[in-house]
């Protein structure tokens, strides 16, 4: 089952797509998952939380080398903390990550954190992608909006030009002035023997957005004429410009039904990131700072590898969905 927005990119995907209900086509497919939005149009920014209605055990893959981000180093095999709250994503680079104080609020008020003898610690790790490019660069996400994203969550949201994607771009290698709108995307799956895979993405994307089944560039940066430019071959022939490092990122996290440990939910992100591979080009560059988080919500026992195909192409569908759900915003025009 995948979003509607990609179904005229995923034929074979789609041939099992038979629901009209939001819930089945997005990471809220996954029981116990929601999501919620803090969103600033004027400011081109926002932030995005991924509540985690019982604790979740997480991992994490990160590629790129232009990375904003909040407890992550947690999500290692090696450390202390078993499970997580939730997971934001921000705009506002490393300034939005003050957004996360809200979450943190929230479980608080829940008393739901790792336990001490002080007290529930929340743990919610976070990103943020570099939205200043666009709309109001002294404007960040805030804990109030932290806050408020929280407790806007459900099973339902909203897509494109909302949350962690109000002010993403893709396709920047000449520029703002020729790139693409980016956005925030969902998709989901479910497998007849029962397994479940969700993703969310905030694509900010240095490169351009492609369907990899035929090849065509779907967002991206654009010629004088509005054309697609094909950022992968302008940097082969070395036209490439100035450009300006950690403004680019696509964000990604998926949840599950499947059980699994933490090594084994970060086998399954480093397995996903093939789907920012498919669906971005070129991706995970020094200016990219391109995240995969993901959750285990259930008891289900699926083989892993598998279950790390399919967040690769969910992923790939979610990508696909948020430039196709964007708007153009700020004089970026939308796919």
């Amino acid at each position: 089952m995948v979003v509607g927005g990609v179904k005229a990119y995923y034929p074979a995907m789609t041939a099992q797509w038979n629901s009209n209900t939001a819930r089945e086509r997005s990471i809220t497919l996954v029981d116990g998952v929601r999501v919620g939005h803090s969103t600033d149009l004027d400011g081109a920014t926002g932030c995005t939380a991924v509540i985690c209605d019982r604790d979740a055990v997480a991992g994490v893959d990160v590629r790129g080398g232009a990375t904003a981000s909040h407890e992550i180093e947690l999500l290692d095999p090696c450390g202390l903390v078993e499970t997580i709250q939730g997971i934001m994503l921000s705009g506002g680079s490393a300034m939005g990550l003050g957004c996360i104080q809200g979450a943190m609020e929230f479980f608080l008020n829940q008393d739901r954190g790792f336990v001490t003898q002080q007290g529930a610690v929340p743990i919610v790790p976070g990103a943020a992608l570099f939205d200043l490019g666009i709309g109001d660069a002294g404007v960040f996400p805030s804990k109030a909006d932290g806050l408020a994203a929280c407790e806007s969550a459900g099973v339902e949201f909203e897509r494109g030009n909302v949350g962690a994607g109000t002010g993403a771009v893709v396709g920047k290698v000449h520029g703002h002035e020729h790139a693409t709108k980016g956005g925030l995307g969902s998709a989901g799956w479910v497998t007849d023997d029962g397994l479940k895979v969700g993703a969310v993405a905030a694509v900010n994307a240095f490169g351009d957005v492609v369907d990899s089944g035929s090849g065509k560039i779907v967002a991206g940066a654009r010629k004088d004429d509005g054309s697609a430019l094909d950022t992968s071959a302008a940097m082969i022939a070395g036209d490439v410009r100035p450009i300006g490092f950690g403004s680019n990122t696509t964000l990604c996290v998926i949840a599950t039904n499947a059980k699994l440990t933490k090594t084994q939910a970060t086998v399954v992100a480093r397995i996903a990131q093939a789907g920012i591979a498919r669906a971005v080009s070129p991706c995970h560059t020094q200016y990219d700072g391109d995240m995969v988080f993901v959750l285990s919500m259930g008891e289900c026992e699926f083989d892993l590898n598998r279950v790390g195909v399919l967040a690769s192409k969910v992923i790939e569908a979610a990508i696909l969905d948020a430039v196709l759900c964007a708007k153009s915003l700020h004089g970026v025009p939308s796919a």
